[in-house]
C-alpha cells in the first residue's frame, strides 16, 4: 500500500468511525430517496413477488424486512386489455413500488461491522454522506486460544470453492479437506486480515451458528451458508467493477481474485460487550459475555487488537452509549439505577428494555 492508499484508506476509516456513531441496527426509512418502479402482473401477489425478485437480484444481501417494507408501498391500477377477438376482457394490473434509490444503483460500498462477543455482524452501506442499516448476520468467531482480532481492515480477496488445510498443531500433515459442502470454508470466502489470516466464509457446520455461545472457530469469522452465497451474489454484481466475475455466480471452480482498490470496501470488528439500542419495544440494553476475559487487560494483546475498539459493560459506558443512542435528556440517577439492576440480575444475550425495570427511565426510549 502506497502513501496515497495509506492516505484515502485513513481517511475512509475517519469518515466511517464518524458516520458509525449515528447508526443503530434498525432500519430508518426517513434516510431512503425513493424510486418508483412499476410492475405488471396477472395479480397483486404476482407482481409482489416479481418485485421481490427484483430488488434481490439488484441487492442480493437486502434484508426480508425491508423487502416487506417496499412490498408494503404499493400502489394498484387496475387494467383491462381486449383479446383478439374482443369478446372477453384480460384483467392485469399495474403495481407501482416506491423503492429506495440506493438499492437500485449499479455500484454500491458496504461496511461490514463485527462484534465479536455478540457473534453478529452489522451490515451497511455507505451511500453519499450517510451509513444505512441493512441487516445483521449470526456468526461464529474465534476461541479464546485462536481469537478474532478487532481492527478497521478492507475487503481485499474473495476465493470461490476453497480448500481447506486445518490448522490445528499437530495436523499440518493431513491433506487439504476438497472443495464442497463438506469443505469447513464453506463455498465462499471474504479476505480482510493480511496479517492475522483471518476472514469470513461460509462453514460445513451451519447449526451451530444458532447456538447461543459461538466462540468456536480458529479465528475467523463463519457465517450462514445462505448469507455468504448472498454477499458473493452481491460482491460480484454490485462490488467488484475492475473485473466482470460473472463467471463465478453458478461456479463450482476453484478460483481467488485480489480486489482493485476500487473494489475494496471496510471491514469494522469490535468487542463490545453490550449494545444499547431501540426497537418496536423501545430501547433496551443487552449485555454479552466477556468471551476474551478483556476485563483482565493484561489479556489485550495490542500487537493484534486496536484497543479503542475494546468496550466493556462498566455503568459509565452503558450510560455514554445510551445518551448518544436513545437520548441525552435522560433522568441520569434512575437510569443508573436502571443500568446497575440489568449489570447485577440480567443474563446474557437477553434484551432487557430501560421502560420495563424499575418504571423505566425518562426521555425518548
Amino acid at each position: 500500500m502506497d502513501l496515497r492508499q495509506k492516505f484515502i484508506f485513513t481517511s475512509l476509516v475517519l469518515l466511517i468511525s464518524v458516520l458509525i456513531t449515528k447508526v443503530n441496527a434498525q432500519i430508518d426509512t426517513n434516510k431512503f430517496e425513493y424510486q418508483t418502479v412499476t410492475i405488471e402482473g396477472n395479480s397483486i401477489k404476482d407482481a409482489d413477488e416479481s418485485m421481490r425478485d427484483y430488488v434481490t437480484d439488484k441487492f442480493p444481501i437486502i434484508s426480508k424486512k425491508l423487502v416487506d417494507f417496499i412490498i408494503e408501498t404499493r400502489s394498484v391500477q387496475k387494467i383491462q386489455y381486449s383479446d383478439s377477438t374482443e369478446t372477453s376482457k384480460i384483467v392485469a394490473y399495474n403495481v407501482n413500488y416506491r423503492v429506495p434509490h440506493n438499492f437500485l444503483l449499479d455500484t454500491a460500498k458496504i461496511l461490514w461491522e463485527l462484534n465479536i462477543p455478540e457473534f453478529r455482524s452489522h451490515l451497511y452501506q455507505l451511500y453519499k454522506k450517510d451509513t444505512i442499516y441493512i441487516d445483521t448476520w449470526p456468526n461464529v468467531v474465534g476461541k479464546i486460544t485462536d481469537k478474532t482480532f478487532t481492527g478497521h481492515f478492507e475487503a481485499y480477496r474473495v476465493r470461490n470453492w476453497p480448500s481447506w488445510k486445518d490448522p490445528e498443531k499437530g495436523k499440518e500433515s493431513l491433506p487439504p479437506v476438497p472443495p464442497g459442502p463438506k469443505n469447513p470454508l464453506g463455498l465462499f470466502v471474504v479476505h480482510y486480515d493480511e496479517n492475522s489470516l483471518r476472514y469470513f466464509h461460509g462453514t460445513n457446520k451451519n447449526y451451530l451458528l444458532y447456538t447461543t455461545m459461538r466462540n468456536l472457530s480458529h479465528g475467523c469469522v463463519r457465517n450462514d451458508n445462505a448469507n455468504i452465497q448472498k454477499m458473493k451474489e452481491f460482491i460480484i454484481k454490485r462490488v467488484i467493477k475492475s473485473e466482470d466475475l460473472s463467471n463465478w455466480m453458478d461456479s463450482k471452480r476453484t478460483m481467488s481474485f485480489d480486489f482493485a482498490d476500487i473494489d475494496k470496501f471496510p471491514v469494522r470488528i469490535i468487542y463490545r460487550t453490550f449494545t444499547v439500542n431501540k426497537d418496536d419495544g423501545g430501547a433496551y440494553l443487552e449485555l454479552y459475555k466477556d468471551i476474551y476475559n478483556y476485563k483482565n487487560q493484561g489479556n489485550i494483546d495490542t500487537k493484534w487488537n486496536e484497543a479503542d475498539l475494546i468496550t466493556l459493560s462498566t455503568e459509565e459506558n452503558i450510560i455514554a452509549e445510551y445518551k448518544k443512542n436513545i437520548s441525552s435528556k435522560v433522568d441520569e440517577e434512575k437510569l443508573r439505577k436502571t443500568v446497575r439492576y440489568i449489570l447485577n440480575k440480567g443474563d446474557y444475550y437477553e434484551k432487557y428494555y430501560f421502560k420495563d425495570i424499575d418504571g423505566g427511565v425518562t426521555g425518548n426510549n
